[in-house]
């Protein structure tokens, strides 16, 4: 008989439980809820806010296009950078360097558009690889920065324009 007692107990409560939990889940009409928030118009009809109190403002980063060939110099030797691909701050494409023996060499970088600082690193297995640091001129036409090598952390710089 106790055993049954207490199983109804728990049974109620279950269900008081449920029930608080359903009724405190329900979502209200902010309308319905605060007619405060309606105001006369000129024309004495009555019509809500035309702002919420609490908007957020979305502040969209423009980052500059950087799609195109760029073409100078690195460690004095012509060079040609083909950016291909470009996804909001994220690029990729590829580089030529003009030594004795050609260097070519694919590319991924990204651009802070804060501080329009550009770093780039190359994707292809090779002694000469590395990391590309330099920052993007006021006017979006010119990179300048260093090249390091990963292997031995020889500098180079460079600088290249967009044509």
């Amino acid at each position: 008989m106790k055993k049954e007692i207490m199983f109804k107990w728990m049974l109620v409560v279950l269900i008081i439980f449920a029930a608080i939990t359903y009724l405190g889940c329900e979502r209200k009409n902010d309308k319905a809820d605060h007619p405060e928030n309606d105001k006369v118009t000129s024309d004495n009809k009555t019509s809500s806010q035309d702002e919420p109190k609490d908007a957020t403002v979305e502040t969209k980063i423009i980052f500059p296009d950087l799609k195109g060939t760029w073409s100078g110099t690195f460690d004095g030797r012509s060079s040609v950078l083909n950016i291909l691909e470009q996804t909001d701050s994220s690029f990729s494409g590829k580089i030529t360097i003009n030594y004795r023996t050609v260097t070519n060499q694919e590319v991924k970088g990204t651009l802070n558009s804060t501080t329009n600082e550009i770093t780039m690193t190359d994707q292809l297995h090779s002694r000469y690889q590395g990391k590309y640091k330099g920052e993007l001129s006021s006017n979006n036409q010119n990179f300048t920065g260093t090249f390091t090598m990963d292997n031995d952390g020889t500098k180079y710089s460079f600088n290249l324009k967009k044509k």
